[in-house]
């Protein structure tokens, strides 16, 4: 079944092309043209700042996994503690 879902999408996609000429410039400037812009763009990490009245980052929290970070020392096997 999915073979013949894939055919059918080649086939679609041959046709488009044929129409256009096998020029991608040609079908962009059409889908451009044809396609309204998008009226609205949602900003989610102003929505959060909102929600929580801050304005300060809302940084994901700190690792919790014992996992030392890329700015935290990681002692050496081995070494002694002072």
């Amino acid at each position: 079944m999915a073979d013949e879902i894939i055919e059918e999408l080649w086939k679609i996609k041959d046709a488009i092309a044929l129409e256009y000429g096998y020029d991608i410039d040609a079908l962009v400037a059409h889908l451009r043209a044809v396609t309204p812009p998008a009226s609205r763009v949602v900003d989610l990490h102003r929505a959060r700042i909102a929600e929580s009245g801050r304005r300060e980052c809302l940084a994901p929290a700190p690792h919790t996994t014992g996992h030392a970070g890329p700015h935290q020392a990681v002692p050496r096997r081995g070494a002694r503690r002072t």
